[in-house]
């Protein structure tokens, strides 16, 4: 069931023409255009009938929801746990403020954490409230990682509440872009434990899926809520939890669901905040793909998500014995384990790789798999790469991964043999200036070397070329880990 989307659908179907806005709604404006077929290419016909300007009775009012829309927000904090959830069409960034505005008080006192999203950074300073920040700290000498100093946050929220001056508000980024989730029970239950009337806003962007997995929603901020308020210790705790729903579910960009757990004022500040911050246009197919998200997640997402937890053991497992990828290693703490001492876990969706055996760096590492191999990596880290295994990537994705991983290293361990020393067969050029460092039947010593690795750094290709024929980008070696 998913009303809203249903309702944007029969929409589409009708031949409607409208006299307020949005000329390219079902193609008005390109039926007679020389670049219709752009459009249809880019968005199809589809996508165009359904994004339309109808508001109020002829579809549902965004701020006051009365018909579908209500009834997809009542469905989507029924599967989320929340007393009540709001669809959003600006992203998260927007949701982070309308949370804040809903949580704080002129004068009050609010503690965040450091490794928050900018969003946060830049809202709290014009709400008139008094910010410290607790600081971040690394994962360890191993994992480049670095999230809240959790276990420094609980001490600068017991030391307020011991002063007299507690902290009214609690900003977490509870799931991080690098795979890190924080033990939410630990966590909130010490908050409630401390001033049972703390508020807090747990940014969740990039863990909406865990919710509809046994084992992954164990640390999740509604589930850990709910549980909180059945023991009594956070009856008079209230929540904000903010998920960019595209990072995990199956819903378009710049779609994104607030839930709340608290009081009937809450909502409804959370609501005045939304009229001021949303805008009037809401793109309704966004607002739609997050009402088929859930209804996807509540039917299928265990199952997908059990499908991409295996992918990633598979893709550490495969790194770990497979000689063909030995340039690679896997990095983290204990997988999977929960670090007691710092409160954090990893998410099992995601991998981050180490790079530095390979000789490459991991910027031109993600071009090469982007240019010759179509496979995109957003995240770098020092010398590593993290690969998240979100619902959408499957076991072909997977191996077509590996197989570039491969090639990359045995063209990586080819290029190497050029730097075996001995007599040089070959010209070894760097650009600029293109003059060889070294010509056929010269010795390629340390010295010659060297020279090629600190040209590398410095930003210089380097070519081999054999007599008359093309050239080939040579590379620095990479050594072989044991």
């Amino acid at each position: 069931m998913a009303p809203l989307a249903d309702a944007l659908l029969a929409l589409a179907r009708r031949d409607l023409t409208s006299f307020h806005a949005l000329p390219v709604s079902h193609e008005g404006s390109l039926r007679d255009s020389e670049i219709r077929e752009r459009y249809l290419a880019l968005y199809g016909a589809a996508h165009l009938a359904a994004d339309v300007s109808y508001s109020g009775a002829m579809l549902d009012s965004f701020f006051r929801p009365r018909g579908p829309l209500l009834q997809a927000q009542r469905l989507a904090a029924q599967a989320f746990g929340a007393d009540h959830t709001f669809f959003l069409s600006g992203g998260t960034s927007t949701a982070n403020r309308v949370a804040l505005g809903a949580l704080t008080r002129p004068g009050e006192r609010v503690l965040a954490d450091r490794s928050c999203h900018q969003s946060i950074h830049f809202a709290l300073p014009g709400l008139g409230v008094e910010v410290d920040y607790a600081p971040m700290r690394a994962c360890c000498d191993s994992c480049p990682r670095e999230f809240g100093d959790i276990r420094r946050l609980l001490e600068m929220y017991a030391e307020a509440a011991a002063e007299g001056r507690p902290y009214s508000t609690v900003v977490l980024s509870a799931v991080s872009y690098d795979g890190v989730r924080y033990n939410l029970p630990a966590i909130l239950g010490a908050l409630a434990e401390t001033h049972p009337h703390v508020r807090v806003l747990v940014d969740e962007a990039w863990g909406a899926a865990h919710n509809f997995h046994p084992d992954l929603r164990t640390l999740t901020a509604l589930h850990t809520s709910r549980m909180l308020r059945r023991s009594g210790e956070g009856r008079q705790m209230e929540v904000a939890v903010t998920h960019s729903a595209h990072k995990s579910l199956s819903a378009l960009r710049q779609g994104s669901y607030l839930h709340l757990i608290g009081s009937e004022e809450m909502h409804e500040r959370a609501a005045q905040e939304l009229f001021q911050l949303h805008t009037t246009s809401p793109s309704w197919p966004v607002l739609a793909s997050l009402d088929l998200a859930r209804a996807q997640a509540t039917a299928e997402g265990e199952r997908l998500l059990r499908r991409s937890i295996d992918l990633a053991h598979t893709v550490r497992h495969e790194i770990d014995t497979d000689e063909k990828l030995s340039a690679f290693e896997v990095l983290g703490p204990d997988r999977h384990l929960l670090d007691s001492s710092m409160l954090v876990a990893d998410d099992p969706t995601r991998v981050m790789i180490s790079l530095k055996n390979l000789g490459i760096s991991a910027s031109d590492f993600r071009r090469q798999l982007f240019e010759e191999h179509d496979l995109y990596i957003a995240r770098e880290c020092g010398d590593a790469i993290l690969l998240h295994l979100h619902i959408g990537v499957d076991e072909k994705a997977v191996q077509r991964l590996l197989q570039a991983m491969r090639t990359i290293q045995g063209n990586r361990r080819r290029a190497s043999s050029a730097f075996s020393g001995g007599t040089c067969d070959q010209f070894i050029i760097a650009y600029p200036p293109g003059v060889p460092i070294a010509v056929p039947g010269e010795h390629l010593d340390e010295g010659r070397q060297r020279l090629i690795a600190s040209l590398r750094t410095q930003g210089r290709e380097i070519y081999t070329l054999r007599g008359r024929g093309p050239a080939e980008p040579l590379q620095q070696p990479s050594p072989r880990r044991d």
